[in-house]
């Protein structure tokens, strides 16, 4: 089967697209009886597309007897007793391979901050969890809706003393990830505010929340500098989401009289910035740089940070701080708010970073980051040649590649993804249109072997460059 391309651009709806190329596929006879789909979480990571997308297609196809399914976890073709229409145009583009038998290999996974596999001790882990397992009483209930007293008083130990930020914690909120404790952030904000300013590019996820929760989203554009503050002032808004210590996808760092102009401006608008201080941790000369929050003299800040890129992020576990300003409601509506981190984990980590192995861990992960990174570019640089552009920044776990082709972004990843190679191009991180001149791809180095690191590049080069004559 030929290779499966959706345009995100055209006005008819993905579902429908995907739909219409698998009836294609089956009724011309290159799916055949018995043929297995890929399965949704496997074509939905591979095109990059929600897994509700694919679902709705699959169900189209089962309801006109196309494919039937067994539990909705596995589809098959149905037999159309010899049902053959015509074959499509000449020049009309197909679209992803159906896996047969198994889901779509991935050997390097370029898109993906996720942690390098010997970057964390488990078996220390197992001897934190180990201990909490001893006080059942603590762990029959539903624990603390603000997370644990033990995990929030080291949280404001932890930000003290390597962000500056000073905090009571009381002021701290525990979630499973970034995302859960935003969804509890717009039910506060949506009372009196109805739209937000979002860096652009920026955080996708966390603008598709406030969608979901009504909030109108103002793209305001990134500079050099950062934030492009006159575009914000004329904007309307009076709450921004930023990225200051490291902005994604950008890697931009806000400098400190554009932080003391976004404060001023939340004190003139009595506006709330909300403050994701993504990546913090590493940076790799020098010292941290401060957190807007520790400059917050009028708590109109609200801080977000995350443990997941320091631990697996599959212990999921997040804080946020609210401004006084928000907690009476917050107190108020309290038991609305389960708590979703596990309890233990929690625990676990209270006393692992009391014992100070937070700190050690994050020392580890900086040495080993930074020889990676080191092997990460000089790869790029020697692999690549001129035909592409890096940016080395000091700071974080991915950089943004230029690609110096004719080939789209898209293109890109199709090409990169029939490699093993997952990518995610920057403009995907756009609310509006993208202006690059060139394809940008986003590439994190965190979860690539170092030994394997030059292989993984090369291979980048020969999806994208393979048919020129001096490859």
């Amino acid at each position: 089967m030929d290779l499966v391309m959706i345009d995100s651009g055209l006005k008819e709806p993905l579902y429908i697209q995907l739909y219409k190329h698998f009836k294609t596929e089956i009724e011309q006879n290159r799916l055949r009886e018995g043929d297995k789909l890929p399965s949704i979480r496997g074509l939905s990571n591979s095109l990059s597309i929600s897994k509700i997308t694919v679902e709705k297609a699959y169900l189209q196809l089962t309801s006109e007897g196309y494919i039937q399914s067994y539990n909705r976890s596995r589809y098959t073709v149905n037999k159309l007793d010899g049902l053959v229409v015509p074959a499509l145009p000449a020049g009309r583009v197909a679209l992803a391979p159906a896996v047969k038998g198994k889901e779509e290999t991935i050997r390097y996974d370029f898109s993906s901050g996720e942690m390098d596999l010997d970057g964390f001790d488990f078996s220390l882990w197992k001897r934190y969890m180990n201990k909490v397992f001893q006080n059942k009483k603590r762990l029959i209930g539903y624990g603390n809706s603000s997370g644990e007293e033990e995990l929030r008083s080291e949280i404001v130990k932890y930000i003290h003393q390597s962000r500056g930020v000073n905090v009571h914690k009381d002021q701290v909120i525990v979630g499973a990830g970034i995302q859960t404790l935003l969804h509890t952030l717009c039910s506060l904000l949506k009372i009196k505010y109805h739209n937000i300013a979002f860096e652009e590019p920026g955080f996708k996820n966390g603008r598709q929340i406030f969608t979901d929760h009504s909030f109108d989203i103002i793209p305001i554009q990134m500079k050099q500098g950062g934030l492009d503050m006159e575009a914000l002032s004329r904007s309307g808004a009076r709450l921004v989401y930023v990225s200051p210590s490291h902005q994604f996808p950008t890697g931009y760092i806000m400098p400190i009289g554009m932080r003391n102009r976004l404060l001023q401006w939340s004190e003139q608008v009595d506006g709330i910035i909300i403050e994701d201080d993504y990546d913090s941790e590493f940076r790799y000369f020098g010292r941290p740089i401060p957190a807007l929050k520790g400059l917050d003299s009028k708590d109109n800040v609200v801080y977000l940070g995350s443990f997941s890129k320091i631990i697996p992020p599959s212990i999921r576990i997040s804080y946020m701080v609210l401004p006084e300003r928000l907690m009476e409601l917050y107190r108020k509506n309290a038991t609305l708010y389960n708590q979703a981190a596990s309890t233990t984990e929690q625990l676990a980590l209270a006393k692992y970073m009391e014992d100070g192995h937070l700190d050690r861990q994050i020392r580890r992960l900086r040495k080993l980051y930074y020889e990676k990174r080191l092997l990460f570019f000089e790869a790029i640089r020697n692999i690549f040649g001129d035909k592409a552009e890096v940016n080395e920044s000091d700071a974080g776990l991915h950089t943004i590649l230029v690609v110096k082709t004719e080939l789209t972004a898209s293109e890109l990843v199709h090409k990169a993804l029939a490699t093993g190679c997952k990518i995610a191009p920057v403009r995907d991180y756009y609310w509006g249109a993208s202006a690059e001149k060139l394809p940008q791809i986003i590439l994190y180095f965190s979860k690539i072997p170092a030994a394997e690191i030059p292989a993984a590049i090369q291979l980048l080069k020969q999806a994208w460059f393979a048919n020129e004559q001096d490859f």
